[in-house]
């Protein structure tokens, strides 16, 4: 896993100067500390930074470029299948000097083209140049595992990165406020998948590519999710198949020339990847003094009956304060969901660890979340109200209480599934979030964000696909990547792995997202013996305790929320945090305070 930018223009147009393109890969070189690369032709500049996974020598230099000179190639992510393809390639007469996955790739894409596409199973972002042609080809990884930011100027340039920071902070982009991505940051703790708090920088939508020739850029998807209902196989072949479809994906997620190692929460889907391993691995848990958070002890259990080397890390309150001002300054996007992965990748890399799995991704795959059985309740109750919804959100309107301001929005907008899962996902409602904006004198948008589902999908695979696209997508995995890179750690999420997901998704939703994740639990009866009933808690920090502490007026930013607390319930540490969080990134990057009003 590493880290790349660069910059393409057109025609005559020349690109940035050298100095620049340094500082950029600077901002970046906590993405790849091992080595960097800089390659500059008067139209393109490639910019790369490199964590050494895989093939350890400097023949796995990046930019990368083929033996005829003709094409140089930055890529960050892993190609678990490159051995395969090597030897596809191989057979039609290719040659290699490394022993990588980045020169598979760039084989592939010479030959193929965005053709190949298809067949990468792994998480990717890439640009390959063709300097005889003048043009490139862009692509990202089916889930979007891996970010690629993209802005065009207005002198139609094309600015790329794995990081919104490293453009911001370099002064390649101007530093304007996208009002939408602001509301929706208010009312989700965290932007848009495809977007940013900066106006016109967005992301290369997941399972798609990108094509630039002379000053065009055109996108165009070359994947997207598929569910069926398959009937006839017996429920014990669905489970045969799942445990074969899981314990294929970690073995695939092993590829590596360096240790690699768990997150193990104590949890069913962390502890499903473990048993899922046929080699001895480094797990990791992190414990807390706050019994009712602390899964510590469960994990040492299930560490120890599949023969882990197993190390828990307990996370005080005085040692997480410690961490805020890095964390805040780590933060590529805001998201209140960061913290617990910034620390507890933080103490990874203090055990002395590059690689490290993660169980996330399970919840969406097989139906762990509680709102699977939430979001068809209230579709049956906007059903039952009828046209009476609208007249029951004007009577909650006036109550200033955070969940009924939440309902009130579901009662108040288009019914139908997108409109429920908002109401479970968040944290202000379009009303409030609007309130703040104008409280704070911002740009706004003209109306709150609704995501959009998979309509020719049944009920729970819609719900599936909002939790895989709108959650997992534009929080978990953001804050996956971005937070894990801060301590130059790779995570890997084999539970989000195109292989998998293809041959499960055709399996009736009944079935596969049956409740409290069942067909998982009956796939590996090995790990539930262990976990027995213990309930899903998943990995949660006790910020509502910490928050209360003495401790956090000193570490926290300072933000004056009187004005704020007038106007919105702010009493749900949620909803606190979620402005301490905007405030310090919005000061940090740029440039703007928050002021009381």
């Amino acid at each position: 896993m590493c880290g790349l930018a660069g910059e393409l223009t057109r025609g005559s147009a020349e690109t940035m100067p050298r100095a620049q393109a340094e500082r950029i890969a600077e901002l970046l070189v906590h993405r790849g500390p091992d080595d960097a690369g800089i390659w500059q032709s008067p139209t393109c500049t490639l910019i790369h930074r490199r964590l050494s996974i895989q093939d350890l020598s400097p023949a796995g230099h990046q930019p990368m470029q083929s033996p005829c000179g003709r094409y140089r190639l930055v890529f960050n992510g892993e190609i678990y299948n490159y051995k395969t393809l090597r030897a596809q390639l191989e057979a039609e007469g290719e040659t290699f000097v490394s022993t990588g996955d980045t020169e598979v790739l760039l084989r592939l894409l010479i030959r193929e083209g965005a053709s190949a596409l298809p067949r990468l199973r792994g998480m990717f972002a890439f640009c390959l140049f063709d300097q005889e042609r003048q043009s490139a080809l862009l692509g990202r990884d089916p889930f979007g595992i891996k970010p690629l930011y993209l802005y065009r100027s207005s002198d139609q340039r094309l600015l790329f990165s794995s990081e919104v920071r490293a453009l911001l902070r370099s002064g390649s982009i101007p530093r304007a406020l996208n009002g939408e991505a602001l509301q929706h940051y208010l009312m989700f703790g965290c932007v848009p998948q495809l977007g940013t708090l900066v106006e016109g920088l967005n992301a290369l939508p997941p399972g798609h590519l990108a094509r630039w020739s002379n000053g065009a850029l055109t996108i165009e998807r070359f994947w997207q999710p598929r569910f069926g209902e398959e009937k006839g196989d017996s429920y014990g072949a669905l489970v045969e198949r799942t445990r074969t479809a899981v314990k294929e994906s970690v073995e695939a997620h092993m590829v590596s020339d360096v240790p690699v190692g768990l997150f193990l929460s104590g949890g069913l889907d962390s502890s499903a990847i473990l048993a899922a391993s046929d080699q001895r691995l480094t797990t990791l848990s992190i414990g807390f003094e706050e019994e009712a958070f602390d899964e510590s002890a469960l994990a040492e259990q299930v560490a120890q009956r599949f023969g882990s080397v197993h190390r828990r890390l307990l996370l005080r309150r005085h040692k997480a304060w410690s961490r805020l001002p890095a964390f805040f300054d780590a933060l590529d996007q805001p998201s209140t969901d960061g913290f617990n992965t910034y620390c507890v990748s933080a103490e990874a890399a203090d055990a002395g660890l590059k690689v490290v799995m993660s169980g996330l991704g399970g919840d969406e795959l097989f139906g762990g979340y509680p709102l699977f059985q939430t979001v068809p309740k209230l579709l049956a109750l906007r059903q039952r109200l009828g046209p009476a919804a609208w007249a029951a959100s004007q009577l909650i309107r006036p109550i200033k209480r955070a969940k009924l301001q939440r309902f009130c929005d579901y009662l108040a907008s288009p019914p139908g599934v997108p409109a429920a899962h908002r109401c479970m996902r968040t944290i202000f409602s379009a009303r409030e979030a609007s309130r703040l904006i104008r409280l704070w004198d911002l740009p706004a948008p003209s109306t709150p964000p609704l995501h959009e589902g998979l309509e020719s999908a049944g009920l729970a695979d819609q719900i599936a696909w909002l939790e895989t696209s709108s959650y997992m997508g534009a929080m978990l995995l953001r804050d996956s990547d971005a937070l894990s890179m801060a301590s130059s750690l790779e995570l890997r999420v084999p539970l989000v792995d195109v292989g998998l997901f293809e041959a499960l998704a055709p399996i009736a939703a009944s079935e596969r997202l049956a409740q409290g994740k069942q067909l998982l639990r009956d796939a590996f009866p090995e790990v539930t013996a262990v976990l027995q009933d213990a309930p899903k808690r998943g990995f949660v920090i006790p910020f509502d305790q910490w928050l209360r502490s003495p401790a956090a007026g000193t570490a926290l930013p300072q933000l004056d929320l009187k004005a704020a607390a007038r106007r919105v319930d702010l009493r749900p540490w949620a909803r606190h945090w979620a402005l301490l969080v905007l405030a310090d990134w919005l000061e940090r990057n740029m440039g703007i305070a928050l002021q009381p009003g």
